[in-house]
C-alpha cells in the first residue's frame, strides 16, 4: 500500500486560548450518541503542552498550546502519543477542569519526530493521584487483527462524509474493527456496509487518546492515512494506533524504575532524619 500522506493528530492553538478539542462518525447515527458514549471513558482526558512556533506573518517565535488526548493507566501514570510531548514543555493533563502537571515524561527511546508511525508513545507521571475508580490494564496479546475496538478522544468531529470539521469541547467515543497491523501500528477504516454500531474514526485532536479491546488499552491514537491527500477521517481514510502490546514491558519497567528512584530518595531522607535524631540529644545535653 502506498501512503500518500500521514497526519499526526495533534492541534496547535496560538496564544493562551483554552480550547478543548471527538472523531468522525457514521453519518446515519446521531452525534449525541457518540458524546453520550464518550462519558463512559473517564481514563481518556485532555492533554496540553506548550510549544514555540513561528508566527505565520512575522515568523517570530510565539507561544502556542499543543492540545490532544491522554489515557490514564494508573493512579499517577498516563500514556499519550510521543509526538505530543517531543519538543514541548509544561505537559499537563486536564481532568474534570483540574490541571495535573506532568513533571516526568518519558518518550520511547526509538521514537523520531520525522519518522511517522514508529514508536509514537510516551509515558507520563503526575505527582497528584488521578483518583479513578478503574484503570484499564494494558493489552498484552498479539491477536488484535479483526477484533472489535472502541476509540475515544478529544478532537475535531464530523461525519465520514464531511470529515472532522467542527470543535465543540466534548469527548466522543465509538466502535470500529482492526483491519490489519503494520510497522508497529494497528489500522482500521470506516465501513459503508456491515457497519458496527457507533462506527467511529479518529480526527485531528485525538492524538494520545485510547483504543480499547474490551476493557484493555490496546492502542494510542497516532495518525491518519489518506490516499486522497486529505487526512480528515472520511471514507477511504484509515486510523492508525500505536500497538500497545509491543510496549507493555517497557511501560511496566519504566514505572518500576521510577518507583525504585522514589523509594531510594525516601530512604536517604529517612537516614538523614535518623542521624539528626541521634545528634540532637548530644547537642542539647548540659
Amino acid at each position: 500500500m502506498i501512503i500518500l500522506r500521514l497526519l499526526l493528530l495533534s492541534l496547535l492553538f496560538m496564544g493562551l486560548h483554552t480550547v478543548t478539542l471527538g472523531g468522525t462518525r457514521d453519518p446515519n447515527t446521531p452525534d449525541t450518541k457518540y458524546v453520550e458514549f464518550g462519558r463512559q471513558f473517564p481514563a481518556v482526558q485532555r492533554f496540553r503542552a506548550t510549544v514555540t512556533v513561528p508566527d505565520e506573518e512575522t515568523k517570530e517565535p510565539v507561544l502556542a498550546f499543543n492540545y490532544g488526548s491522554a489515557v490514564i493507566i494508573k493512579p499517577h501514570w498516563a500514556l499519550t502519543a510521543a509526538h505530543m510531548v517531543e519538543d514541548a514543555e509544561h505537559h499537563t493533563i486536564i481532568k474534570d477542569g483540574k490541571e495535573y502537571p506532568l513533571p516526568y515524561v518519558l518518550v520511547y527511546p526509538d521514537f523520531e519526530q520525522n519518522n511517522f508511525g514508529f514508536h509514537d508513545i510516551a509515558l507520563c507521571y503526575s505527582e497528584t493521584d488521578f483518583q479513578l475508580a478503574f484503570y484499564s490494564p494494558l493489552y498484552d496479546g498479539l491477536n488484535e487483527e479483526n477484533q472489535s475496538i472502541t476509540i475515544a478522544g478529544y478532537g475535531f468531529h464530523g461525519t465520514f462524509l464531511s470529515g472532522g470539521d467542527s470543535v465543540d469541547g466534548q469527548k466522543r467515543a465509538g466502535h470500529n474493527r482492526i483491519d490489519r497491523s503494520e510497522r508497529g501500528v494497528l489500522i482500521c477504516s470506516p465501513s459503508k456496509a456491515n457497519r458496527l454500531p457507533l462506527e467511529f474514526m479518529i480526527a485531528p485532536g485525538d492524538s494520545g487518546g485510547g483504543m480499547f479491546i474490551g476493557n484493555k488499552l490496546a492502542g494510542i491514537n497516532s495518525f491518519l492515512l489518506a490516499t486522497d491527500k486529505k487526512p480528515d477521517g472520511t471514507y477511504g481514510d484509515e486510523s492508525a494506533f500505536t500497538r500497545v502490546s509491543l510496549y507493555v514491558d517497557w511501560v511496566e519497567s519504566e514505572i518500576a524504575k521510577h518507583g525504585l528512584k522514589v523509594q531510594g530518595k525516601s530512604t536517604m531522607a529517612s537516614d538523614v532524619l535518623d542521624a539528626d535524631a541521634l545528634i540532637l540529644p548530644v547537642h542539647s545535653a548540659p
